[in-house]
């Protein structure tokens, strides 16, 4: 092909074309397309770098929207960590073709669908709207790179496949983080619950407390049967339904997950906070326990949503063979960005120690549900944290 193409190759690609149709600026256009044409004629050739190419930019494009919503709009690292490395991951698959033929074969003015759109294209009612949008673009186009590559090369067709497999995943758990609702930042009392109440009287117990200002609550039960949790579970979220409280569950992902709740918390000694990643899939705020300032920062690191940080003080309901102590929370607040609770022996006596370190937020237990009126002083709790 040089100035011009023949006519009897111009109607093999385009058949829909007659004799006294003018082929596009693109076929007229001399291309040096490489020595492996694969299944394809020059002509062909030309037609499936056009492809890939555009789709290359588009799956591109729509991974950059996307680490750009994480970074600047959820100030989530986790999901733009995710979203960079399928965006390098991505650069490397487009780096097997030469990026030399398709910019020859790149022709924007020829482009028939430029001037197409529809409603949903052109307007976005929320700002959110923009990430489902996104991801759809770039699996859409990991497939078209996929089956327009099978043309030129099986081996790079095969690269985009498993790239394409990969991609449903990692912006599943992307999706998930960004368009899930983050921790309130009004939410700073967060109390532990177990199941040793009728189950009447728990219910009754998470309304009212729900009610007098706790924003969070833990189902932690070491004791309890898997059955016995779910079924707490389930009820304490029945009793918050209409407010503005949420439940983590204490360890057990599967339970959090089967139940609905808002979250996991995990220790240092239980599953690995990539583990608990991988199995919430995003679903689930992950919150983890920490004693010293290296694994609040690890946990932060590793896409924890927050963390518990102590012991602080001495505890009625749990011993600790050492405390970290406020020193601790200081050094916290200095370093992690995520939601920190202070965690261990805090009561209304000691709380404004508590809150001199930086820390806005406490997690608790026997200070309330000891208290002769539990509801009276998880309201206390609440109005000196909020004053802060």
């Amino acid at each position: 092909m040089v100035a011009a193409l023949a006519e009897h190759d111009y109607d093999s690609v385009n058949p829909a074309f007659g004799k006294d149709s003018k082929p596009s600026q693109l076929t007229i256009r001399h291309h040096k397309i490489g020595n492996r044409l694969g299944n394809c004629s020059k002509t062909e050739a030309e037609f499936v770098l056009r492809v890939l190419d555009a789709n290359a930019n588009r799956a591109a494009e729509g991974l950059r929207t996307l680490e750009d919503f994480a970074r600047l709009v959820r100030e989530d690292p986790v999901a733009a960590g995710l979203l960079k490395n399928l965006r390098h991951q991505l650069a490397s698959a487009v780096g097997k073709l030469s990026r030399a033929e398709r910019l020859s074969a790149r022709s924007a003015d020829t482009d028939g669908g430029t001037q197409i759109s529809t409603p949903s294209e052109v307007e976005r009612l929320r700002l959110s709207d923009i990430v489902p949008a996104a991801c759809e673009r770039v699996t859409q186009s990991l497939r078209c790179l996929e089956e327009y590559s099978k043309m030129l090369s099986p081996e790079i067709s095969s690269s985009f496949k498993q790239l394409r497999y990969h991609a449903y995943d990692v912006l599943a758990e992307a999706e998930l983080r960004l368009m899930r609702n983050s921790l309130r930042d009004s939410a700073r009392l967060y109390l532990l619950v177990d199941c040793s109440q009728e189950l009447d009287d728990f219910i009754e117990s998470i309304a009212t407390l729900a009610d007098a200002g706790v924003d969070l609550f833990q189902l932690r039960d070491k004791q309890a049967e898997g059955a016995t949790l779910l079924r707490y579970a389930r009820a304490a979220l029945c009793a918050m339904h209409g407010k503005q409280s949420e439940l983590i569950i204490n360890d057990r992902v599967d339970i959090a997950l089967a139940c609905g709740a808002a979250g996991v918390h995990v220790g240092q000694d239980d599953l690995p906070l990539d583990e608990v990643r991988r199995m919430a899939r995003g679903r689930l705020w992950i919150g983890v326990s920490t004693h010293d300032v290296d694994q609040a920062v690890a946990a932060e690191q590793g896409g924890a949503d927050y963390i518990g940080c102590g012991p602080t003080f001495a505890s009625t309901t749990k011993s600790f063979d050492a405390f970290s102590g406020i020193s601790f929370l200081e050094l916290v607040a200095k370093r992690v960005t995520i939601p920190q609770f202070a965690i261990g022996g805090i009561t209304l006596d000691n709380l404004a120690e508590v809150q001199q370190s930086g820390f806005t937020r406490i997690a608790v237990s026997g200070v309330i549900q000891r208290s002769g009126n539990p509801a009276e002083t998880a309201r206390a709790l609440k109005s000196q944290l909020s004053a802060t």
